[in-house]
C-alpha cells in the first residue's frame, strides 16, 4: 500500500520513531524496520511488553514508509532485520539482493470491495463486469484484485477500472455516480459504509478465501547476517512468536496499545475501527510460515512473473529458511 493512504504518513514523514528501550546488561542493540499501518502491531507490541528485551535484544524500531526502503536499509547494513511484504521480497531477491525470509511479522489480507447503494445486491467480481471500479493502481490490495479477476475466469479488461487514491474513495463515494464499487481498505472503507454512501459486498476474508491467500508480511535479514548471529535472529523472532501470542489471548489490551499509538501520531481513529482492522482476518496466528503462506508464497510468485512483474520465479527452499519461526512457535506450546 501506497503509505501515504495511510493515517500515519504525517507521523513517518517527520520521521518519528521509536526509542529503543533502556538496555539490559549484555543486550545488543538491533535495528529492525517496522512496516506501517496495522501490519507493524506486533514488532509494537513485543517492544511495549519487553519482549525484545528478554531475548538480549536492545530493539531500535524504525518505521518506514515503504518495504523497499527496508530492503535498501539492509544491503547498506544501516538495520538488520525488516518487515515487508512478500511481493517486495520477491522483486529484491529476483534482483539478486541477498535476502532472506526467517519468519512472519504479520499477516492479512485488509482490501475489500464497497459498492455503491445502487449496486448493492451485487456479491462476486463477475456481477461487476462492465461496471466502473475505483482502485488504486499499482497497490498490494490491486495486485489481489487482479489475482482473483484470473481466477474467477476474468479479465481486468472485464471492468471499468479507474485510478483512484484510497483516501479520495470516501468523498468520491458520496457522489452519487462516480463508481459502482471501490476496491480498497479500512478505515476509508468503513467511512464509506458509516457514511450510508456503500454496502461492503466482499470482505477481506472474502478475499483471503477466494484468492487463497494469506498476505504474509515477512520478516527478512540477510544471510550474512543469520550465518553471523543466529542467537539474534532466533532472538527476534521468538519476540514475535511471543507477540503473537499476546495478541492472540489478550485483545483488549492489544487494542489498547494500537490505540495509544495511533493517538500520539494524532490520527482520527477509534477504537472500535481499529479492532475491526486488527482482527477482521488472522493476522496473528503465529510468527512461523504455515502451510497457507507456504500455498501463498509460491502461487503469488508465479503470478508476479506470468504478469511480467519479475524476471524468473525465486527458488523459495534459497530463500525462506523455517526453523526459526518453527522453533519460536514450538518453544510457546
Amino acid at each position: 500500500m501506497d503509505w501515504k493512504t495511510t493515517a500515519f504518513g504525517a507521523l513517518l514523514a517527520a520521521g518519528i520513531g521509536f526509542a529503543a528501550l533502556p538496555a539490559a546488561a549484555q543486550t545488543e542493540k538491533v535495528a529492525i524496520s517496522m512496516a506501517s499501518g496495522v501490519n507493524f502491531v506486533s514488532s509494537l507490541v513485543a517492544h511495549e511488553q519487553g519482549f525484545f528485551k528478554e531475548q538480549g535484544i536492545d530493539a531500535d524500531l524504525k518505521p518506514v514508509p515503504r518495504g523497499n526502503i527496508a530492503i535498501e536499509a539492509l544491503a547498506s547494513k544501516s538495520i538488520q532485520f525488516g518487515e515487508v511484504a512478500h511481493v517486495t521480497f520477491f522483486s529484491a531477491v529476483t534482483k539478486g539482493i541477498p535476502l532472506v525470509a526467517v519468519g512472519v511479522g504479520s499477516r492479512g489480507f485488509t482490501g475489500k470491495m464497497v459498492a455503491s447503494n445502487a449496486n448493492a445486491d451485487r456479491k462476486t467480481l463477475a456481477d461487476f463486469k462492465g461496471k466502473r471500479i475505483g482502485i488504486q493502481v499499482g497497490t498490494g490490495v490491486h495486485g489481489v484484485f487482479q489475482m482473483l479477476v484470473k481466477k474467477a475466469g476474468l479479465k481486468e479488461t472485464d471492468f471499468q477500472i479507474a485510478n483512484v487514491r484510497v483516501t479520495d474513495m470516501p468523498t468520491a463515494m458520496a457522489s452519487a455516480g462516480s463508481f459502482d464499487a471501490v476496491v480498497g481498505w479500512d478505515p476509508m472503507m468503513q467511512r464509506i459504509v458509516q457514511a450510508g454512501n456503500g454496502k461492503e459486498v466482499m470482505s477481506a476474508r472474502d478475499f483471503e478465501q477466494q484468492a487463497d491467500i494469506t498476505y504474509p508480511l515477512i520478516l527478512i535479514t540477510t544471510p550474512d547476517y543469520m550465518a553471523a548471529k543466529p542467537k539474534m535472529v532466533q532472538g527476534v523472532v521468538n519476540a514475535y512468536a511471543k507477540a503473537h501470542k499476546f495478541i492472540r489471548e489478550n485483545q483488549d489490551a492489544a487494542v489498547r496499545i494500537y490505540t495509544d499509538y495511533i493517538k500520539k501520531t494524532g490520527a482520527d481513529l477509534d477504537e472500535a475501527t481499529l479492532r475491526v482492522m486488527m482482527f477482521e482476518v488472522d493476522k496473528f496466528g503465529g510468527a512461523n510460515f504455515t502451510e497457507g503462506d507456504l500455498r501463498d508464497m509460491p502461487s503469488t510468485a508465479e503470478f508476479l512473473v506470468e504478469s511480467g512483474q519479475i524476471g524468473s520465479k525465486p527458488d523459495l527452499a534459497k530463500i525462506v529458511d523455517r526453523s526459526f519461526g518453527d522453533k519460536a512457535e514450538a518453544a510457546l506450546k
